[in-house]
């Protein structure tokens, strides 16, 4: 090989480095950690690591953005929700704290919201959380919104709570007046809470 076809083949080889490194990068870019409550023409954009928002007593909906949940390459890519009726239940959660030190976020106890993306009641309590995931059109815990490239914009839709106050179930019979609300996304799939894929948001229900 003589050194004019070495250097072609060098500057070749630089290119297509060059591309699969921006190609990864504009690829994890696209990821945005923010979570979005959505009620009516309302939306609260939450892009710190804590917040807290006001919503009137109605059904809502959290928008987020993820990867598709592919049990064959062992992708599970979800977003798991626990949703709190007191503050001490939030805890210590702090970043490099392993899942299995929570009781809301350890291995098995995640429950099944709604099939096929159907609105929710909420069920508050300390011990599980809702396992959100996007497989198919057919198989999902949550609805498409937007896809580019491999992000997937999802939104649960939520339509009341379960409090085990009274039969009835909408917003409007809702005695308590705040629920914490910790969301988190395992981006690297390790079941270890890393920066930036935690949210703690407390909502307040306006009387």
């Amino acid at each position: 090989m003589n050194n004019k076809s070495r250097k072609v083949k060098n500057w070749v080889l630089l290119i297509v480095v060059f591309l699969t490194f921006v190609i990864r990068v504009e690829g994890q870019a696209l990821i945005s950690n923010d979570v979005t409550f959505i009620q009516g023409d309302s939306s609260y954009v939450v892009n710190a690591f804590s917040d807290t928002i006001e919503m009137e007593r109605k059904p809502f909906s959290i928008r987020y953005f993820g990867k598709r949940y592919n049990p064959e390459q062992k992708q599970f890519y979800a977003a798991q929700i626990a949703v709190l009726g007191n503050l001490k239940d939030i805890g210590l959660l702090t970043v490099g704290m392993s899942t299995s030190k929570t009781t809301y976020f350890e291995p098995g106890s995640g429950f099944a919201a709604g099939n096929n993306g159907y609105d929710d009641t909420l069920l508050v309590t300390a011990t599980g959380h809702y396992y959100l995931f996007y497989e198919t059109e057919t198989d999902k815990r949550v609805n498409l919104i937007s896809k580019k490239a491999n992000i997937l914009e999802l939104e649960w839709n939520i339509s009341g709570f379960d409090l085990s106050e009274t039969t009835d179930r909408s917003f409007s019979r809702m005695k308590k007046s705040t629920l914490y609300f910790a969301i988190l996304f395992d981006r690297n799939l390790d079941e270890i809470i890393d920066e930036g894929e935690l949210k703690v948001v407390t909502v307040n229900f306006k009387s």
